[in-house]
């Protein structure tokens, strides 16, 4: 028992590890807040000029050569001089913390310093933006001067998710000075980029639909799930209702009851097996706008939606309903997003992953991975209606050149189409959804192709 607590520490911990170094990035943080010195090119050539010319006035015997090598020598000595590290503060600004897909933020960055110097003023380790002004590199050069400076700056947000734009470096060089005092003043706020909306008329029908549909409790009681009051057991009350533990308490049988469930449920299951490029950060983002039109039209009816994302980790939301719900959605998407960005990115998977028995479990996939089919077809088989969105990214594909390309992409559709044909004879219906007709279509393409199933009525636990 001591032993496989201690292997699953272990483990735990180089998950850990792996994901983000615990000590190294500490230590790198720390000495990156503190600052560290650099050598300015010059100082290089300045003794290697000097140094060069003293050998070779030594090994030729002509001493006229180490005059030469004498103002090298102390130029790089007095440049050498003053190594005090100056004191810089800054911070950065930005109008909107929150936007869309495709939206230019404005910004600002303010830095202060003592002393006249020249100073360079640079974001590093930028995630999910595009510099726009200044491009393509988000820096600035000031003269020599004294703080302190004001810079504007503008971005553009490419990709949905919540993003740390990157850390403000601020590199200073005193007037004659051959050396460089960097360090890093501050960061930029986290930026929450949302998908591009798409508009969703209709919805798919849940598994077992209700006579109303509402996120408030029914008045009446019946078999459900919200809690409504305890009471003497009565003739014909189903033996799953009694309470084990106010029966002990009383002597006598008592019973729970519920309010009836009135909603259906809808669980999105969203494949994030993306590759790390440009194409493959622009698949995820038709796939996150797919889950979230289909989500929002949901929650908009009262029903319950919850996320189950495979992609480099697991993230799951129960189904819920109600404003909360569309905001948690949100943020899970957003995260998953921000992980599709930078690897480095921890995520963590809370709480077990138990899929309700009546849930509508729609599909958003590229069908690029073999596990996921294999996970939407176990789905099928427990019982759940299962229907699928398959993200059509055939244009994102660079164009054909030769005669070898073009059987590659053939191929490549050919074991899409392949993928599909194995859904479709399982029972799960497909459509396609392509960056001109978008998901609206491929939603009553499954209207008209699903079939009123029947789940099992107990939840299981997911893999």
């Amino acid at each position: 028992m001591g032993q496989a607590h201690k292997s699953r520490r272990r483990g735990a911990a180089s998950r850990r590890s792996r994901a983000r170094p615990a000590g190294e990035v500490s230590a790198n943080e720390a000495a990156a807040t503190a600052g560290r010195w650099r050598a300015d090119p010059r100082l290089t050539a300045y003794l290697v000029a000097g140094f060069g010319a003293l050998i070779l006035a030594i090994t030729t015997g002509q001493f006229e050569l180490a005059a030469l090598g004498a103002p090298f020598v102390s130029l790089a000595a007095i440049g050498l001089l003053d190594r005090k590290p100056p004191v810089l503060t800054g911070d950065v600004t930005l109008q909107r913390v929150q936007v869309i897909e495709g939206d230019v933020v404005e910004g600002s960055v303010h830095v202060n310093w003592d002393g006249a110097a020249e100073v360079d003023v640079l974001f590093a380790r930028i995630h999910g933006v595009t510099p726009v002004d200044p491009a393509p590199v988000p820096g600035w050069s000031l003269p020599t001067g004294t703080g302190p400076a004001t810079l504007s700056f503008r971005l553009r947000a490419e990709s949905w998710g919540v993003h740390d734009p990157g850390a403000l470096w601020v590199r200073v060089r005193r007037p004659g000075g051959l050396v460089l005092w960097e360090a890093k003043v501050g960061s930029v706020p986290p930026l929450r980029v949302l998908p591009s909306p798409l508009r969703l008329g209709r919805l798919l029908k849940p598994a077992e639909p209700r006579a109303v549909a509402g996120a408030h409790l029914a008045r009446v009681r019946a078999h459900g799930t919200d809690f409504a009051e305890l009471r003497p057991y009565r003739p014909g009350d189903r033996l799953r209702d009694v309470s084990w533990a106010t029966t002990a308490r009383h002597g006598k049988p008592w019973v729970v009851v519920h309010h009836p469930e009135r909603t259906g449920t809808v669980l999105l299951l969203l494949d994030a097996f993306f590759s790390s490029d440009a194409t493959g950060t622009e698949a995820l983002a038709r796939a996150a706008r797919a889950a979230w039109a289909v989500a929002s039209a949901h929650l908009r009816a009262q029903d319950r939606v919850g996320l189950l994302a495979h992609g480099r980790s697991i993230t799951w939301l129960p189904p819920r309903s109600g404003r909360r719900a569309r905001w948690l959605l949100l943020d899970e998407l957003l995260a998953v997003g921000g992980a599709a960005q930078d690897e480095w990115q921890p995520r963590r998977r809370d709480g077990r992953i138990i899929v309700p028995g009546d849930a509508l479990i729609v599909a958003i996939t590229s069908l690029a991975w073999r596990s996921y089919t294999r996970d939407l077809v176990h789905y099928r088989r427990i019982g759940h209606v299962t229907v699928a969105l398959v993200i059509d990214t055939s244009d994102l594909l660079p164009r054909a050149k030769n005669d070898v390309d073009t059987v590659a992409m053939r191929i490549w559709l050919a074991q899409r189409e392949a993928e599909r044909y194995a859904l479709e004879r399982s029972g799960i219906p497909t459509a396609l959804v392509t960056a001109t007709d978008g998901v609206g279509a491929a939603i009553s393409v499954l209207r008209r192709r699903m079939k009123v199933q029947r789940p099992a009525r107990v939840g299981m636990r997911a893999r």
